[in-house]
Formats: structure tokens, sequence, C-alpha cells
């Protein structure tokens, strides 16, 4: 597309509109001063009418004029060109005769002498075609000056006025879309131009925002879906081995379990990415469920470690909060605290209005303390994507609920040096049910 150039635009408009203003002022010029001359002309006329119907009245005959370049002439008596003149134009008051001849005519009604017309020979008296030429000359320059000052306001006007706008064009241009502008306030004027760039800059910040969310919702579905995928797996491969009802009803029952997680995740991270944050929900949600997915979902993270699961959360403990947000949230806490806890307690509990998931792992380096929940900030020895506690932090801010109800506490104690013949994986669906099917 090819784009015409805005500041010659401008510049162009400018100067078109000085010279049509510089035209019709000079012919408004000339026509005032012919304006000016004929009311003149008409003036004396009329004292010459009054002269006239004033003499009338003291006899027959026409009176003698007062003006040198006047004369008065009977209603029949006109010269043969002015009765012509005013046969063919009744209404005529000026005419150009031979030889240059110019006359101004009036008609003058009496009741004694009958009608009578005052004629002025003007030709010799006339102030503005004499001069008509040299006039137009001048105006002809005065216009010529106008558009020369025109032009040379009209470019520089231009050229202020296209300045940050061609600044801003360029600075679009040269935009990368992973460095997006975010300020743009003091760079641009108070004006329409700087309401342009405050358009543009919230229209990139909502670019910005949408591949951001694009770029988390790829990542946080990689990580909140890989347990439950791994859960899956297994217990596939369990059941297309296993000749035992109730061990393939336990396995059926942990792929029902990890189904519903990877279902309800999907619906939190999509929750997560939409632009708008969601209406508070007025759902009442259990907790209990929510937790116990997440611990039977996640309980291969123990496998092999001394840790002791104590788990105090009340049955009939409901809040306001939807369950996939809940679901993430909770199962980032969960599988946090699995992971990273080698031997001790892992205590998940509730503690008046809030859910405590506590445990006597490592814990977070005090270095990343202040952004432990950003995007992709881990300690250099963690095996995750840094993604958990960033996931946590979003959905409680998008999904922020009161909690309330009444807490009961259950506790698991179990040796550590405790060992058992059999197979790994069986023993994890088979406890797993167990734990599942008490909470």
């Amino acid at each position: 597309m090819k784009y015409r150039s805005l500041r010659r635009t401008i510049a162009t408009a400018f100067l078109a509109m000085a010279v049509f203003a510089g035209v019709c002022g000079g012919l408004l010029a000339i026509l005032f001063a012919y304006t000016t001359e004929d009311h003149i002309f008409d003036r004396l006329l009329a004292l010459e009418a009054a002269h006239l119907e004033g003499s009338i009245g003291q006899g027959e005959s026409l009176p003698e004029p007062e003006l040198p370049f006047s004369s008065y002439y009977q209603a029949g008596t006109l010269p043969a060109f002015l009765q012509a003149a005013l046969e063919a134009e009744p209404g005529r008051r000026e005419v150009f005769g031979e030889d240059g001849k110019h006359y101004h005519l009036r008609r003058v009604a009496s009741a004694s002498a009958g009608p009578a017309w005052i004629v002025l020979e003007v030709q010799d008296y006339l102030a503005v075609r004499p001069v008509l030429t040299g006039i137009t000359l001048v105006l002809a320059l005065a216009i010529l000056a106008i558009t020369l000052i025109a032009a040379i306001a009209g470019a520089y006007v231009a050229h202020r006025v296209t300045g940050p706008l061609r600044s801003l064009a360029a600075e679009v241009s040269a935009l990368q879309p992973e460095n997006l502008p975010t300020e743009w306030q003091r760079r641009y004027p108070a004006d329409e131009v700087g309401r342009l760039a405050d358009t543009l800059r919230e229209a990139f910040r909502r670019i910005h925002r949408f591949i951001d969310r694009e770029q988390r919702f790829t990542e946080d579905a990689s990580h909140e879906l890989r347990t439950p995928l791994t859960v899956i797996e297994s217990s596939v491969a369990m059941l297309a081995r296993s000749r035992d009802a109730d061990q393939a009803e336990a396995l059926i029952g942990r792929i029902r379990s990890a189904a519903m997680a990877m279902h309800l995740s999907v619906d939190g991270l999509l929750a997560l990415a939409r632009e708008d944050r969601p209406e508070r929900s007025v759902e009442r949600t259990a907790v209990l469920p929510i937790v116990e997915r997440s611990v039977v979902n996640h309980a291969s993270l123990l496998d092999g470690k001394a840790v002791q699961l104590s788990v105090a959360v009340d049955p009939d403990w409901r809040v306001a909060g939807d369950p996939a947000a809940l679901q993430v949230l909770i199962a980032n806490l969960v599988s946090n605290a699995f992971r990273y806890t080698e031997e001790g307690t892992v205590r998940i509990e509730r503690d008046g209005n809030d859910l405590l998931v506590i445990d006597s792992g490592v814990g977070i380096d005090p270095a990343l303390k202040p952004e432990v929940t950003k995007h992709a900030v881990k300690s250099s020895d963690s095996p995750g994507l840094g993604l958990g506690l960033s996931i946590v932090e979003r959905s409680v801010v998008n999904h922020a609920s009161l909690l309330d109800g009444k807490a009961v506490q259950l506790s698991v104690a179990v040796d550590p040096d405790w060992r058992v013949a059999g197979d790994p994986a069986a023993l994890q669906v088979l406890i797993a049910n167990l734990v599942s099917n008490a909470f």
C-alpha cells in the first residue's frame, strides 16, 4: 500500500487555505471599492433628486442641475442609447456608453411636471476603474507574499504536528514481540498524539499479557499434567498385567482419580489463562476431597522416604471457591511438600480460616524468598521447573475466598525402617486406595 506524507498533506492544505483566503480577500477588496464608489454616486443622485423635486414645486419647467456633470430630462427626451438601455432593462441604473462614457441614472416622479430623469456623466469622476490595474497588481503581490509566508508557516506547523507521530510510528515499527513497550506517558505531548500513544501502550500491554498467558499456560499445563499422566500410565501398565479383580478395581479407581485431577487442572489453568478475572464463585466446595486426591496422586513422591504424613481437615469444611482453582492450588502445595521433604513430617491442616501445608524439608533458600512465587524461580538443586508456587500465587489472586468450618485431625505414622516383600507399584496402588477410602 502506498502511503501519503501527512506532513506534506498538512502543508499543502495550509498553503491552499492561505491562497484561497488571499484571493477571496482581494476580490472582496475590489468589490468593496466598487460598492463604495457606486454609493457615492447614489448619494449625489439623491441630492440632485431633492433639488429637482424642490424646484419643480415652484414652476412647471425643469430647473438647472446643481452638479456640472448632471443633466435633467423629461420622460421621452432621454438620449436614444439611454432610452434603448432602459427599454431593454427597465430597472437599470448604470449604463456604459461609447468612448468610455459612464452614466448613473435616477427617475424622479412629479405630479406637476411629470416623471423626470437625472443623469450623471461620471467617467471623469471614477476613482476605482482608472487604478484597477494597479490595485490588481498590488493585490497579486500581496497574495504572493501571503502564499510564501503560509508555505513557510505550513511547513513548520506540519513538522511540529507530525514530528511526534513520526517518532511514534518509528517506535512501533521497531518493536519486537518480546520487548513490547510499557511506559510512553512522558515521551509524547498531552494531545491527540499522546492519547494515541496511550491507546497503543494499553493495546501492547494486552498483547504482552496475552503472550505471557499463552506461554505460561503451555508451561503450566506441562507442569500440572505430568503427575496425573504418570499415574495413569503406570496404572494402565499394571492393569494390563493384573489378574486380581480387587487390584484391577484399585487401579481403575486410581486412574479415575488421576483423570479427575487432570480435568480440574485443565479447568484451573484455563481460568488462569483468561484475560478477565473470573467472578467470585458462590459454590461451596469441600476441601478434604481435593486434599485426598492431591495426596493420592502425589504419594509416589514419598516412596522410600522416612516421612510421616498427617492430615487434619474437617470433612464438612467447605469454602466459596472454584473446584478447579482449588485443585491446582492444593495439588501444587502438596507436591512441593512431598518432593522436597526427605525425612520428618508433612502436615496438612486447617488453622482457623487458613489451610496449612507444613513440611520439615529443606525449606526455601532465604535469597529466593522475595521472588519465590515468580515465574521459573527455583533453587539450583531443584528438579522442578520453578512453576508450582507461581501457579499457586496466581490461583490465590484470581480465586481468593473465605475459609470456614471445623477441623478434625487424621494422622499417619509409619516406621521409616519398615520394609515388606512386594512389588512397589502394586503396594503404591494398594495403599493409595486404602488411604483414599479412609479419607
